[in-house]
Formats: C-alpha cells, structure tokens, sequence
C-alpha cells in the first residue's frame, strides 16, 4: 500500500478551517486528536511532525472529521478522555467526565490528607469509573466499589480499573438507587463495613432542559446519565435519605450539583441526618460540590 510522507499541519489546515467555520474553538487539536486515531497511534501528533500517511489513512481521518461537524464530541469519536491524571475509555453507556467534575477529587485530597491511610470508597453512579479510580491512584491502600445501575458502565469500569492496574482493588456493584432497600442490599454485598468516602455525580439537569444543552452533550451523553427530573433533583431524594445508613460517623460525602441547587439539597440532606461541611467552587466559581457529614 502506497503512502507519502507529509508534515501534520499541511495535511490537516483544510479540516482545522472546516471545524472553524462551524465554531469549534478547538479545532487545531481536535484534528490533531482524529489524525492520531486514524494512523492507530498512542501518542499525540504535533504540527511539526512529519508522517508515512495511505490513501486509506486519509480518507478515514476526513471521515471521523465530518463526525466532528455533525457535533460528536471527539471523546465519542475516539471513545476516551483524560480526566485528573490518567484517560479512561468510555463507551455509549457511560457519562463523558467533565473537569468541573475534578472538584469532587480536589475536595476528597483536601479533608483526607493522608494519603497513606486506608478508606474505603463508594462511587456512586460510577459511570466510566473516573472518580473513584483517580482516588485510588491517590490512596493507593483504599479500596472502592463502583455503584451503577447500567452494566455496560460498570463493563466500562473494569476496563479501566484493568488497564490502570488498579482492578485488585475494586469491586463492581449493579444495582439501583431508586428501589427502598439499595442501601441494605450494599450494605449485604459489604459485609455490613461502611464507607469513609462517598463521592457522587449524580444526574441533576431538569428534564426540559436537555434539549436546549449543547448537541455534544444532548445528543451524545447517556440520557439517564443526564436526567434529574422535572427539579433536576431526582437523584439527591433517592440517594440522600440513605447515605446516613451506609457512612462511617466520622466518613464525609462529596456531591456534585448543578449551578444554584446547593440550597435544595442541603435541605433534602439536613433533613436525613447530614449536615453541610464545606462547599466547593469549580474553575468557573459555580458551587460545584457539597461536602456532607453525619450531624
């Protein structure tokens, strides 16, 4: 098979002005992102490299470039996605990590400073496992359990946890936090032992607002990944009353909200025997997480 040998940018400046014109802010990259998964490569092409490149190569990297301008975001497109220090793989079932969402992982490192200490973790509506297995990295004698009702997220979550050689610690759990007994059937799988950490990412965009979210979002993350009810605050009434139950008296829960519900699920919380610790901002100065303990 015929192939010549052409520096990056040359080959990708006509794809970089076609993401422009559609305003992809990051379209640079994004070719450089969809080249690099076109030649099957691990490591990121930069503009000033030169490449042995097929006609097939080619056409597969224009083709994953109109995927782009039809809105799939490129983690979709090469299904993974760096999140705090390491990249996960994801797939359709799992939530794609947001860095908003590296403040419940900044908030955990801030309140558990020892990180030679062993806890045991629950992340809870695990999705692609990117919460509980960057805490892991950091503790590296905890343990975790991933908590999700979807198998092809928990599939999603032993993949990961194979690939960053942290499977020996992990445990996978399917089950729903919308039945009345969750709490005690995890408690069961747990031999009754309770969590120090508990950290979430809950669904928590109403409803009706899915539809006007960014079509990268709206069209390509999982809708019950996504959905928080008519309030968007579904989940914190079915998760919140039964955290009491399954934490340590001295264990703290990290949640992640939506910009201005912190009033609305501090009351839910308050009103199931936690109290509010500390609240924590995001890069953009959205609360972004709450911090929960037992009153």
């Amino acid at each position: 098979m015929t192939s010549k040998n052409i520096d990056v940018y040359t080959l990708i400046q006509s794809e970089i002005c076609k993401l422009r014109k559609v305003g992809i802010e990051t379209a640079s990259l994004d070719c450089r992102l969809l080249l690099t998964k076109s030649l099957e490569r691990h490591k990121i092409l930069h503009n000033h490299e030169y490449i042995d490149i097929t006609n097939k190569e080619i056409k597969n990297f224009k083709y994953l470039i109109k995927q782009r301008i039809a809105g799939k975001p490129v983690s979709r497109i090469i299904n993974k996605r760096n999140f705090w220090k390491m990249e996960f793989k994801l797939n359709e079932g799992t939530l794609d990590p947001r860095q908003d969402s590296e403040t419940l992982i900044d908030a955990v490192l801030n309140h558990f400073t020892n990180k030679l200490q062993p806890l045991k973790i629950l992340d809870l509506g695990s999705g692609s496992g990117c919460l509980g297995l960057s805490l892991l990295d950091e503790y590296p004698n905890s343990e975790a359990s991933f908590f999700d009702i979807s198998p092809k997220s928990l599939k999603m979550v032993k993949i990961n946890a194979l690939n960053l050689g942290l499977s020996e610690r992990s445990q996978y759990v399917n089950l729903n936090w919308k039945a009345n007994n969750w709490d005690k059937k995890l408690l069961t799988i747990e031999n009754n032992i309770k969590y120090d950490v508990i950290v979430s990412n809950p669904p928590y965009v109403p409803t009706d607002i899915i539809q006007t979210l960014k079509k990268e979002v709206k069209n390509f993350d999982p809708f019950v990944a996504l959905n928080g009810g008519k309030e968007g605050l579904d989940a914190y009434k079915f998760i919140l009353p039964k955290l009491i139950n399954i934490i340590k008296s001295n264990g703290k829960i990290f949640i992640e909200i939506g910009k201005g519900q912190q009033c609305h699920v501090i009351s839910i919380a308050t009103g199931h025997g936690l109290s509010l610790k500390e609240y924590r901002k995001d890069l953009s100065g959205v609360i972004r997480v709450i911090i929960l303990n037992v009153k």
